[in-house]
């Protein structure tokens, strides 16, 4: 199998996401690659983002989204310590979007070669927190082995593509439950059990029709039978002692799981209803809604989870969109609704499209993209991860674009299907190298 260069790149940055070094701030050694190329390579960058309409969006709308944030930090005079880290992690969020694309020219295969480089990386990573912070499953071995089952699950042959797949993505999911990762399982069943439904969805949604019945409908029941047989599963306890006692903290009080598990969006929303369109400035702080917080919570006032919370004093969110728009105002919040329903609509046109090798890879990071931007914080990974998502969810649409031109036989001069080697069989693309 011959690698090129821009596979290799991209392999490395996605490996050196958590090899990290305290310069003005942390950066990643992925950033630090990053930054010498565009350093090296600045006009090629600028020239490929101009190629490709969605990209063009992207930044322009995060463009908007700096602008504004800058404006927010001077209105409410933040801390330069914060707003230096506030523009400069938005500043190398682009600077990561743009080379990875630069680098991955649309073509899925290259971009394949970050997330296993990200696979092994993340491995590592897991057994450093394992050994030195007592981590469990959740924060250990379980995100990295997911996602490697994915990918082998794109390895196997195309009739048995879709129902093994579905079927060890749902095993899979049901050990993510067992272990504690909730939100991890809850995404492995769901890919997995719409995955089942690939040949439906393929036979019944055609190419341009828009989100229908035929469409909502299995989704619909699919989330339905999830959320119900978790809840069946925690409260009998048959996911595990510590699943059942968390299902019933997070309850209490005739709460469901979704808003016990995520009590910062009871402080985020009236946070930013109170200042809608230019947020709190970077980092958004905020002592008295962290006191309510802390209140709403039940945490003691003199215990050390409230004395840090109150020493960090950010605003509780997270999630992408609440946390940029806390910090951002409304520029912030927008950028992600583009970003979120760009991933929606991939990962709509991904189930009634044609079969691909790595379909059910794509269709879980897509998942978990869209996930992490309505219910993760915007941490210092995600700075690397998510301009990765963003490019492979550019390039899968690029590719579906060009499946559909070949269905209708419109495909343009030097183009075809490869089917070949492991980090090549995703590609559709010129003959080219």
């Amino acid at each position: 199998m011959k690698i090129y260069p821009s596979q290799l790149f991209l392999f490395l940055a996605g490996f050196l996401v958590f090899f990290r070094i305290d310069l003005v701030g942390v950066l990643t050694y992925s950033e630090l690659l990053t930054l010498g190329y565009v350093l090296i390579n600045g006009k090629k960058v600028w020239d490929v983002l101009l190629e490709d309409r969605l990209m063009k969006t992207i930044m322009l709308a995060w463009l908007v989204y700096l602008v504004m944030q800058i404006a927010s930090d001077m209105i409410y005079q933040t801390q330069p310590s914060d707003y230096y880290r506030g523009w400069a992690r938005l500043l190398f969020f682009a600077v990561n979007t743009a080379v990875l694309a630069s680098v991955a020219r649309g073509r899925s295969d290259r971009i394949v070669a970050f997330f296993l480089g990200y696979l092994i990386s993340l491995i590592w990573a897991s057994h450093r927190q394992i050994n030195e912070y007592l981590l469990e499953w959740k924060f250990g071995y379980g995100p990295a082995l997911t996602l490697a089952v994915t990918i082998v699950a794109g390895l196997l042959p195309s009739d048995q593509r879709d129902r093994s797949a579905g079927f060890l993505l749902i095993g899979f999911g049901l050990l993510n439950l067992f272990n504690g990762a909730r939100s991890l399982g809850g995404l492995c069943l769901f890919v997995g059990v719409l995955s089942l439904f690939s040949r439906y969805f393929r036979n019944n949604l055609q190419y341009d029709s828009a989100f229908n019945v035929k469409f909502i409908l299995p989704v619909l029941i699919s989330t339905l039978l999830i959320y119900g047989l978790y809840t069946q599963g925690a409260s009998s306890g048959m996911l595990g002692e510590k699943t059942r006692e968390k299902y019933e903290k997070q309850t209490q009080g005739g709460k469901n799981v979704v808003s016990g598990g995520r009590m910062e969006y009871t402080i985020a929303i009236p946070a930013i209803l109170e200042s809608p369109i230019l947020g709190y400035g970077s980092f958004a702080r905020n002592a008295d809604y962290v006191k309510k917080y802390i209140q709403i919570n039940g945490i003691d006032p003199d215990s050390f989870d409230a004395e840090f919370l109150l020493d960090l004093g950010t605003i509780p969110t997270h999630s992408h969109i609440l946390g940029s728009w806390a910090e951002a105002g409304i520029a912030g919040g927008v950028f992600w609704v583009i970003i979120l329903f760009f991933a929606g609509s991939v990962f709509f046109r991904i189930l009634k499209g044609q079969d691909m090798p790595f379909r059910l890879f794509c269709l879980f990071i897509l998942s978990s993209f869209i996930w992490d931007i309505l219910f993760s914080p915007f941490g210092l990974e995600r700075r690397v991860t998510d301009p990765a998502m963003i490019v492979l969810m550019v390039a899968v649409r690029m590719l579906l674009d060009r499946q559909k031109d070949y269905a209708h036989g419109q495909a343009q001069p030097g183009y075809r299907i490869m089917d070949g080697t492991v980090i090549d069989r995703l590609a559709y693309f010129p003959h080219r190298g």
